[in-house]
């Protein structure tokens, strides 16, 4: 009997095909970075407790105050003295709307920086002010 030989049926190379594999990646990454500059950064702060608190459903302002003295309004740090001047670009975008500002601060920044950043949204015509907190324990 003769020998036989067995042939493969299509004639294209064994090794893996980068280009697609590439191509895919690089369309995963750029999605990634896309939707990475569109999430809101979190600011960590340990709010205080209170019992009498209640759910915010709306935040059209938050002011958040760092332990390390720092403003942050809308993902921009400020100083409490450069505060005036971002109020001032987040207002323009409200368009003369009654603005509420929610504050949150850390349980340890000094009482004095509070009064500060409270006079400061007072001085841009903000009146509607809360303080956040987090849920008391119920003791």
């Amino acid at each position: 009997m003769p020998a036989t030989k067995l042939r493969r049926a299509s004639r294209q190379p064994s090794w893996l095909l980068l280009t697609p594999f590439i191509d895919v990646l690089l369309v995963l990454i750029a999605f990634i970075l896309s939707i990475s500059f569109q999430i809101r950064f979190a600011v960590d702060v340990s709010l205080p407790q209170a019992q009498t608190g209640r759910t915010v459903q709306n935040d059209t302002l938050t002011v958040t105050i760092r332990r390390d003295g720092e403003v942050v309004v809308g993902g921009q740090v400020t100083s409490p003295e450069g505060l005036s001047a971002v109020l001032d670009n987040d207002l323009k975008k409200a368009q003369g709307k009654q603005v509420r500002a929610f504050i949150q601060g850390d349980e340890e920044i000094p009482y004095s920086l509070l009064v500060k950043v409270m006079d400061a949204l007072r001085q841009r015509g903000i009146v509607d002010l809360s303080l956040l907190t987090r849920e008391g324990s119920g003791k």
